[in-house]
């Protein structure tokens, strides 16, 4: 038998987004969602997305940088992005409880193939995960020890596929905010014989109730956040009312 397995990371509590990927899992009958983190912030919906993601159970769920932040949040210091962040608690609701008692990283066997989800690099969950002075040899070797056979991480927001020394290293880019605009994610199939084979996928979707969303729910810091992320400016005058 082939397990198919969907790989997410940064959905950035964009619900649009992850609305439009559930109708394509729902129709390839994929019963088993691996999300690597990242999943509220950056977006205007962190209640909606948090909920799917921990009561759908199809999801196996991480903690990213993004969760993370919102343990500890030193409101001595205001700024935008300390704005944000108590915003985005605020709004996850009973939510924000459940994510404190997730973990950074997770291993699960499918088809004897054992694979570890993290969202960046063992030692700094805020760093970058490919950025090593002695390059990808580095980035292999602070996962020896978990002894897997597949590597997922997410972070970056940038697609990538490597074979090395033995392991698949695997980043599907990001659900909810990449930077082409599309809705980014993998689908992994795995057969009885422990072969893998990972197709990118990516699909188009609108993002006007996106961003209608971002003024509707007076999310702190909005202009940033859409210029940034969606090379929105806000002279396009989309109103919350239209």
């Amino acid at each position: 038998m082939i397990e198919k397995i969907a790989i997410v990371a940064d959905i950035h509590a964009n619900k649009y987004a992850l609305c439009k990927f559930l109708k394509y899992i729902d129709n390839e009958d994929i019963k088993c969602i691996l999300n690597i983190g990242d999943f509220v912030q950056i977006g205007p919906n962190p209640y909606e997305v948090s909920f799917k993601v921990l009561n759908d159970i199809r999801f196996v769920n991480i903690l990213g940088n993004n969760e993370t932040s919102l343990f500890e949040i030193d409101e001595t210091n205001p700024n935008d992005e300390i704005a944000h962040r108590l915003w985005t608690r605020k709004q996850m609701k009973e939510n924000f409880e459940k994510i404190k008692l997730m973990s950074k990283t997770k291993i699960i066997i499918k088809n004897n193939v054992k694979i570890l989800m993290i969202h960046s690099r063992k030692n700094d969950i805020k760093g970058m995960p490919l950025i090593y002075t002695d390059g990808i040899d580095s980035f292999v070797k602070d996962y020896e020890d978990f002894g897997t056979d597949i590597v997922l991480f997410g972070h970056t927001h940038e697609k990538l596929y490597i074979e090395h020394n033995g392991k698949i290293l695997i980043n599907p880019g990001s659900l909810g905010c990449s930077k082409n605009g599309t809705i980014d994610f993998v689908i992994l199939k795995i057969d009885n014989n422990q072969n893998v084979k990972c197709d990118f996928e990516s699909l188009e979707y609108d993002k006007t109730e996106l961003i209608r969303d971002y003024y509707n729910n007076n999310v702190p810091d909005k202009e940033f956040l859409l210029k940034t992320f969606f090379k929105y400016n806000d002279n396009k005058n989309i109103s919350a009312n239209e």
